[in-house]
């Protein structure tokens, strides 16, 4: 008779009911996203009337399982259990009547694991078809009446006295539980008299246990979903008559009411609508403490009954109706909803939550639904253009500036609500960017807080939204962000240079609606262009807009952002300007826009073509910012230009010499926008370099790291330097003062300035290293402690005395020096300021030594950038050009007494030979370009001579992987070199038997591995070729048959 129904959506209704504290010892319920477990298929026959051992087994086993934590394995034992009730014919009568009291409804007040779920849902089925549909309690169980059933549960759910108070709480969640069992099976309805009946028992739980209030009025609202209009109207007349209206219960059931039936008739004592304009004076008295949870005293008088007790985090179902109601308002064409909920929103939350009189827990629920209204609204304007209002963003910004604010945490949970929110949903930041820097914001919004919230949304930022937000931040009076003048203007370039660090988006239209691009180009109009920016600020803005550009030459799709910023710089010219310098800075323009053309490009010359527009704009950047030598740099890129516009590009004779120079200019100054440029437009030009350009870029490699290498590379005519000369040698080693500079300019940590890979690779001669740098350490302890010495003797020979630790040694005094005259004290006191000037002078000399040897090493590092840039590009193609690198940098591992250069110079070797194995592969090899054989031998020879120059093992495995690189493609030629090449490895290794050479036994392993390597690959490729021809044979065998 009876038969199983599926009740996904029961299960999950269970789930809705407002969750309550769970005790400490409780295990959070899962909701089986969890590794799944293999399930156990369950007997689904019918329980037994006289069960077994087996029997009872059996019962306890899938009750165990039916109050699981496992969303499915609940599932599963309910499936197994109706299916033992009620599948087929059906149970006896005593049977069910049996597990409904034992074990069903005894089982709610259990706190175990997920006992309430999983009975609740098994109990819905029951009740269903016991009086739903079937009713199978008139026809097979008539002893089963709904009286009878709804004792049960009362009995079984009684909270007597004498128990735990845990106990207690239990059996009153129980029967909670059980009453929703009966409205969700949908079976309250038909007979009036049911629902009543259990309408009774819910206004009376509240009276016995306040903090049940809550949990009540939300069964009351699920009823109302299954209720006919009459019936909701009697429902709502009996909770009036027990003053359940206004409460946060009653306004929640009344909302679901009225929005299930708009027309139906309310009691005349209370509120016909309690969102209604009329009723908001009452409502915020009401809803106030709805973030309260009602204590368990409990009373006779029914106004003690309304008190509410301790904070709670739980935030009160109304609000969750209250949303629904303004959502499904704002739906409809012809409501009014916005102004509907900015009133409500003005009145009950930011006059009630956020007034100078609430409490903190007020505060803090106001901060929850300001929290639920943002989540649950995020694409409805109207609602989240009034949750942020004067109170709350008074409250919001002050405990949020202040860690010892006693909200503070819950401030800056809200701020983040805000900045999750928006990067999910990022078509609301205009909205909510308007809200915090205008109106009840302020401007500096993040540094009214303390916080980081307007920065983080800007990172939010797409194309469709670049534009309003934008217009948000620029205002056309700058005096409405109630900040001075030049506050307002560097608030405003940190926005927009934030905005200019978005990243580009793959689709984005470059000229119209990119999000770096339009922001580059408002900050540079701001730093060059707008004339109402304060002088005093134009500096740092424009060090800003600088340092944006180098983080947008970082990704070449941004290429064109940074040359239409440039073009739209206009700075009106002063009658007494140089008309030279506006010649050439025109010129310079029609330049670039003639670069820019595409017409004027083809595939082969679009990347130089790009890498000189880059350097262009770079130029009229420095222009504006009154670079002294930027026309100098003008006239190399006109002669650039010309040689680009008129050779043929295959050639590149002449351009990459003056490009060389060009870029050594660049990455000699310490600005992170030059060395970003400097290696884009090298990039690009790597294969118009000859071996004079080459040369050009390697020379400044080998020259000193001292004050004379400086002398030499960049003709420095300070007198103080030819004086440090003599003493040049002295090993000190660091990196120069960090000063207070633009963001443009780079601190450059020298021990740090070598990449990480090159960690790996120093390992083994770190001992070699640390013994070098133990005696540099001792050479400058011995120094520092002779110029200590110096200074004691010459106070001492002044003052006529000693130090302590000198007293044996000291003569015997006639007197204790006191009675110096004053031409005497005057005497010692020109004295003591020249011995002190004389040390002051020797520590400047000492800094400058030290600060010459930095700039050197600097510009070292930038130079086997461009090596790096160089050999990894043209070793894939074999360039014969980029094994002329190899010596120098081998040489600058060998000489240089600064451990990162020669990581990164190894490192540079390294790459070349990955980058030249891959061009030799197989599916690249026709791209490699011829070399000359005999030059080669020849560069071979110059590498096995220098491997016995330095024994330290990151130079033998520097050299040792050049080497290797020039013997594959010798030996790939297949000619007399292989036997030259072998002949020239036997030579060297039996001079080094001899002991004629030294050199690190690596060399000769790192030979046979390789060599090893070829002859398998050899003998699998001649062992196919051998197959392959058998098989040929066989095949004319078969053929002739």
């Amino acid at each position: 008779m009876g038969s199983k129904r599926k009740r996904g959506t029961k299960e999950a209704g269970a789930e809705t009911l407002p969750l309550q504290k769970r005790s400490k010892n409780d295990t959070p319920l899962t909701n089986g996203s969890a590794k799944p477990k293999a399930q156990k298929v369950l007997d689904k026959s019918p329980f037994a009337e006289t069960p077994s051992v087996e029997e009872r087994r059996r019962e306890l086993n899938i009750y165990e399982l039916l109050g699981s934590e496992d969303v499915n394995e609940r599932i599963n034992a309910a499936d197994a259990i109706i299916s033992g009730l009620l599948a087929g014919e059906g149970v006896p009568e005593p049977v069910l009547l049996r597990h409904l009291d034992k074990r069903l409804f005894r089982g709610l007040a259990s706190g175990r694991n997920a006992s309430r779920l999983g009975f609740s849902l098994v109990l819905t089925e029951i009740l269903g078809q016991l009086f739903g549909e079937k009713e199978l309690a008139s026809e097979k169980y008539t002893g089963l009446t709904f009286e009878k059933v709804l004792d049960i549960l009362i009995e079984n759910t009684h909270a007597g006295g004498g128990g735990p108070g845990q106990q207690e709480r239990d059996h009153y969640f129980g029967q909670l539980f059980g009453i929703e069992c009966f409205v969700r099976a949908n079976i309250l309805f038909t007979d009036k008299s049911r629902w009543m009946t259990i309408l009774d028992i819910l206004l009376k739980l509240p009276q016995k246990k306040t903090w049940l209030r809550s949990q009540c009025g939300y069964v009351i609202v699920q009823a109302i979903s299954f209720m006919k209009k009459k019936l909701a109207e009697k429902t709502l007349q009996k909770l009036a008559e027990e003053d359940f209206a206004k409460t946060p219960e009653g306004v929640g059931i009344w909302i679901a009411a009225l929005d299930r039936f708009p027309e139906m008739k309310t009691p005349d004592e209370t509120w016909r609508d309690p969102l209604a304009v009329t009723s908001l004076t009452d409502l915020p008295a009401v809803l106030k403490d709805s973030g309260r949870e009602a204590t368990s005293e409990q009373d006779g008088k029914k106004k003690q009954k309304q008190n509410q007790g301790n904070w709670t985090a739980q935030l009160h179902f109304v609000w969750d109706l209250i949303l629904a109601h303004f959502i499904k308002l704002g739906s409809k064409a012809d409501g009014d909803a916005a102004e509907q909920f900015s009133q409500f929103w003005a009145k009950v939350v930011d006059e009630g939550f956020f007034s100078s009189s609430s409490s903190d827990s007020q505060k803090f629920s106001g901060f929850m639904i300001f929290q639920k209204m943002l989540e649950g609204a995020a694409t409805h304007s109207f609602i989240v253009e009034s949750l942020f209002s004067k109170n709350l963003m008074t409250c919001l910004m002050n405990q949020a500036s202040r860690e010892d604010r006693y909200l503070h945490r819950a401030a800056l949970k809200a701020l983040k609500a805000i900045e999750v929110i928006t990067e999910n949903e990022p078509s609301i930041l205009p909205t909510i960017l308007k809200q915090l820097l205008s109106k009840q914001g302020v401007y500096n919004f993040d540094q009214r807080t303390n916080t980081k919230t307007v920065d983080k949304l800007l990172q939010c930022t797409t194309p469709s939204t670049i534009k309003s937000v934008l217009k948000i931040l620029r205002l056309k009076d700058p005096s409405k962000s109630r900040l001075d003048e030049t506050k307002y203007y560097q608030a405003l370039g940190n926005y927009l240079f934030r905005l200019a660090s978005v990243p580009s988006e793959s689709n984005e239209n470059v000229s119209s609606k990119s999000v770096p691009g339009l922001s580059i180009k408002a900050l540079t109009e701001l730093a060059y262009s707008n004339k109402a920016v304060p002088a005093t600020i134009k500096e740092a803005l424009r060090a800003k807009s600088t340092s944006a550009f180098a983080k947008l030459v970082r990704r070449p799709e941004d290429f064109g952002h940074l040359c239409t910023a440039i073009l739209s710089i206009e700075i009106d010219h002063e009658e007494d300007e140089d008309e030279t310098a506006a010649a050439v800075l025109g010129q310079a323009y029609e330049r670039l826009n003639a670069l820019l053309n595409p017409e004027n490009e083809t595939d082969v010359t679009r990347a130089p073509r790009q890498a000189l527009a880059l350097l262009h704009a770079v130029a009229i950047l420095q222009f504006y910012n009154e670079d002294p030598d930027v026309m100098d740099l003008f006239d190399e890129l006109e002669e650039c230009y010309n040689k680009l516009a008129s050779e043929e590009l295959e050639e590149g004779e002449g351009i990459a010499e003056f490009l060389v120079e060009i870029l050594l200019a660049m990455v000699a100054r310490p600005s992170s926008l030059m060395r970003q440029v400097s290696q884009q437009v090298f990039e690009a030009f790597t294969g118009l370099m000859t071996a004079d350009a080459l040369n050009l870029l390697i020379q400044p490699l080998s020259a000193d790291e001292s004050a004379k290498g400086q002398q030499a590379l960049f003709s420095t005519e300070d007198e103080d330097m030819h004086d440090a000369e003599d003493d040049e040698e002295d090993g000190e080693e660091g990196g120069s003062d960090e000063e207070e500079l633009d963001s443009d300019v780079e601190i450059i940590d020298l021990e740090d300035a070598g990449s990480d890979d090159d960690q790996a690779d120093s390992e083994d001669n770190e001992d070699d290293d640390d013994e070098e740098d133990d005696g540099e350490e001792d050479a400058v302890v011995d120094k520092d402690q002779e110029d200590l010495d110096a200074l004691d003797t010459a106070l001492a020979e002044v003052l006529k005395s000693h130090r302590l630790d000198k007293d044996a040694q000291a003569e015997e005094s006639d007197g204790d020096g006191s009675d110096m005259t004053d031409s005497e004290m005057m005497a010692v006191d020109e004295k003591l300021t020249e011995i002190f000037k004389h040390r002051a002078k020797a520590s400047n000399k000492k800094k400058e030594k030290k600060d010459a040897k930095d700039t050197v090493v600097n510009f070292k590092h930038r130079i086997l950038d461009l090596l790096a840039i160089f050999v990894k590009k043209e070793a894939a193609t074999a360039n014969p050009l980029a094994f002329d690198a190899l010596m120098p940098l081998l040489h600058l591992v060998r000489t240089t007494t600064t451990k990162a250069l020669s990581n990164k110079a190894c490192e540079t070797v390294l790459n070349f030979s990955r980058a030249l194995k891959k061009a030799r592969s197989g599916d690249r090899q026709e791209e490699t370009k011829e070399v000359d054989a005999a030059a080669m031998m020849k560069l071979l020879e110059e590498l096995h001579e220098e491997a016995s120059s330095d024994l330290s093992h990151a130079f033998a495995k520097a050299v040792s992987t050049a080497s290797l690189a020039v013997a594959s493609v010798l030996c790939g030629k297949k000619d007399e070199k292989t036997q030259a090449v072998f002949q020239l490895y036997a030579r060297t290794q039996l001079r080094w038997y001899h002991g004629e050479v030294k050199i690190q036994p690596a060399f000769f392993a790192d030979w046979l591995n390789w060599c090893q390597s070829h002859a398998s690959v050899a003998a699998a490729a001649a062992a196919a070729a051998k197959d392959e021809k058998e098989k040929e044979k066989e095949k004319e065998k078969e053929e002739k048959k």
